[in-house]
């Protein structure tokens, strides 16, 4: 895991301490990536951003959070995941889509983009996606093989197609 690491680096990535990062795939663009310390990616993660280089990483992924196997992370403009965050298995996660107008492929249409934000101590279930423009507060839980397509408060619970609020996390009473 170190030589990965290492080799990681030597492609521009910014990876923090003590970070556990098994068998990733970095398709293109290493330099648009960070990762801060501790942080854990599990196998078969895919971390893909597209564009050319910006001020700023395109892709940033909190201290010690933690990303399930075979989840993707999809950045043409931004996408920055807190600290101390979970992610489920088979995530998909893009801050862009294709124009579609009618009279041009789809493929032909250029990308629409907007950023997406999620903040501390975010619980994301599995076969979650997060589509384009949506910022979710600290400290949400967002249910498993949910889509969510506009923003979740702080402390919020959703799940569904599409996401929808269902509850809020609450402050255990002392015992």
């Amino acid at each position: 895991m170190r030589l990965r690491i290492v080799r990681l680096r030597l492609t521009g990535m910014q990876i923090g301490r003590k970070c556990w990062i098994r068998r990733i795939r970095v398709p293109r663009n290493p330099w648009d990536i960070t990762i801060d310390d501790e942080a854990a990616l599990d196998d078969d993660v895919v971390l893909l951003t597209t564009g050319l280089r910006a001020a700023q990483p395109r892709l940033a992924i909190g201290a010690s959070t933690y990303v399930n196997r075979f989840t993707t992370f999809d950045a043409s403009e931004r996408i920055e995941l807190g600290c101390n965050c979970l992610v489920g298995p088979f995530c998909y996660i893009t801050d862009h889509d294709h124009v579609h107008a009618r009279g041009r492929p789809i493929r032909d249409q250029h990308l629409v983009g907007a950023p997406v934000l999620i903040g501390d101590e975010v619980w994301i279930g599995a076969g979650v996606i997060i589509l384009k423009g949506v910022t979710i507060g600290h400290g949400a839980v967002i249910g498993a093989g949910s889509v969510v397509t506009r923003s979740v408060g702080s402390n919020a619970k959703v799940a569904g197609v599409p996401a929808r609020e269902i509850g809020a996390r609450v402050v255990p009473s002392a015992q």
